[in-house]
């Protein structure tokens, strides 16, 4: 007994300390070691959910870009703006087709109109960006014109910890392609047609105030001078005259003009006694109503045909048909802190033989490209170099672009260098060419001539649609209004007519131009009876392939 008492007590049992001891071994181990299985746990399920994310985001471009890159016209898309966008379009079948966002699930959901399916999300947005085939600056959600469709969706990520992803594709598509369409097609905008003088509108000048506002300023009842503010709906394209003011009651005839800023415009014309006058007009922003501040007699022998082109906020150059018919320029300065008074610099005649309704287009700061009927009537060119401390003016060697006629040119800017000419050529037809200015010499050349119109082209006024398309307005056959689309080529610089549209079939004299947006163009014309005329012409682009 004694023996195995003394065995029994060999055998030491845990104390309490120990296993205080031995738990707390246990404890730091598990706290080190769970946040490390739950790090791994998240890490497994964001790698996961970033995988599926990027499988759904792959899965639905590719499924966008298929079936737009396929679509034979787009008939519905949502604007750039939205969040939730959508997209309608008809697919080679003539099904009609969505792509869009539901609202419950959130996730994109695609399929034929009024039966669609969920495709892959959900996401946060889905945006269509859409451009014409002719501009890729510019947005439009035009049906008509769509071409290039970008798309731009954000998936959200099904892990806490992850990140949402946000996928962009584009598609180039072939809306509305017609194999027998040629090229641009002129029309006029139905509705938009209105009389802004239903007495007398003669020889209208247009200039941009807005997007929507436009100075117009012309030849009224008795020969005065007038001017008001056409305002255009760009929904309907439905224009409307605010409140005719008149500038002057002896006599304005033949006016241009040319912005000073954002409510102040100068206007050059024939006033009393032939002679060369100018004055500030002023538009209420808020009435849309029209002012004068003071006007100015610049040339007190004689002023036909005036053209303006701005210089900078003080200063403009005035090219005009003068004394004996030469050609004669100045610059105009105008005071904004004195009043909106008028002085002028020392005159230049640029053509002592002959300067027949004179154009201008601003090269650079300092030269002016001018273009004008010369001696016998035919077309010549010169540069105007403008010095803006001595208020003078200088004037290059003349080139002669046309040597059997050109009368009543119009000019645009293509580049730097090169300028679309506009022009009544021989036996009054239109003509156009591409005059190119040596920047270096200041020399003038030009390309080979275009005849757009063998039956008349007179009273030629133009507008850029974009650096190889210009409309062309002009006095046509029987003294109809027609427009001309006319193309450059910069292989060689030769000209095209693309298309041409009788915008007015009873009479259309004197048009004025300028562009709304990158396919409608504002018109003002001396319309039937001589009342004052506008519409606004749509030039559709070509549908490409």
């Amino acid at each position: 007994m004694l023996y195995l008492n003394e065995k029994r007590r060999s055998c030491r049992a845990t104390t309490l300390l120990e296993l205080v001891v031995a738990l707390a071994v246990i404890t730091i181990s598990f706290a080190a070691l769970v946040p490390m299985l739950v790090a791994i746990r998240n890490s497994w399920g964001s790698q996961e959910a970033n995988a599926e994310l990027l499988q759904n985001g792959r899965v639905l471009v590719d499924h966008v870009h298929r079936n737009l890159s396929k679509a034979t016209r787009i008939t519905d898309v949502s604007d750039s703006s939205e969040t939730n966008g959508y997209v309608e379009f008809q697919d080679a079948d003539g099904v009609d087709l969505r792509y869009d966002v539901n609202s419950i699930s959130a996730y994109v959901e695609f399929g034929p109109v009024g039966d669609l399916a969920d495709l892959a999300g959900p996401v946060n947005q889905l945006r269509f960006t859409c451009y014409d085939g002719n501009d890729f600056a510019n947005l439009t959600t035009d049906v008509n014109s769509i071409r290039l469709v970008q798309v731009q969706t954000t998936l959200v990520n099904s892990s806490a910890l992850g990140r949402d992803k946000t996928f962009t594709t584009c598609a180039y598509i072939r809306a509305n392609y017609q194999d027998d369409d040629s090229g641009w097609l002129l029309s006029e905008v139905s509705g938009s047609l209105t009389e802004f003088d239903t007495s007398t509108g003669k020889s209208p000048a247009l200039c941009k105030i807005d997007e929507i506002h436009y100075l117009c300023a012309w030849d009224g009842p008795g020969s005065h001078g007038w001017a008001a503010v056409l305002s255009v709906n760009e929904g309907s394209w439905v224009l409307s005259i605010e409140t005719p003011f008149e500038y002057d009651t002896s006599k304005a005839v033949e006016p241009a003009l040319a912005q000073i800023d954002p409510t102040h415009y100068l206007c050059a014309y024939r006033g009393e006694g032939d002679d060369g006058w100018a004055a500030v007009l002023t538009v209420n922003p808020g009435t849309w109503t029209v002012s004068r501040e003071q006007s100015f007699e610049f040339d007190e022998r004689k002023c036909q045909y005036p053209a303006l082109s701005r210089i900078d906020g003080e200063h403009y150059l005035c090219a005009y048909q003068g004394e004996g018919d030469d050609g004669f320029a100045a610059i105009l300065t105008v005071d904004p802190g004195g009043g909106w008074a008028i002085d002028k610099g020392a005159l230049v005649e640029f053509d002592t033989d002959k300067g027949l309704e004179p154009a201008l287009c601003q090269i650079d700061s300092a030269h002016y490209l001018c273009a004008y009927g010369g001696k016998d009537d035919d077309g010549f060119a010169t540069v105007l170099t403008v010095d803006t401390g001595s208020l003078t003016i200088s004037a290059e060697t003349p080139f002669e672009y046309d040597s059997s006629k050109g009368r009543q040119p119009a000019l645009a800017k293509i580049e730097d260098t090169r300028y679309l000419c506009s022009y009544a050529g021989p036996g009054d037809h239109g003509f156009a060419v591409v005059l190119t200015v040596n920047v270096n010499t200041w020399t003038i050349s030009r390309a080979a001539p275009l005849e757009y119109d063998t039956s008349k082209g007179e009273e030629a006024a133009l507008a850029k649609i974009n650096v190889t398309d210009y409309i062309c307005g002009y006095r046509g056959d029987s003294d109809d209004g027609w427009a001309a689309v006319l193309r450059v080529s910069a292989a060689d610089w030769s000209v095209t007519k693309e298309s041409e549209f009788e915008f007015d079939t009873r009479k259309g004299l004197r048009p004025a131009l300028s562009m709304l947006d990158h396919r409608h163009c504002l018109c003002a014309y001396q319309g039937d009876g001589d009342d004052g005329s506008a519409l606004v012409l749509d030039a559709a682009p070509p549908i490409l392939p």
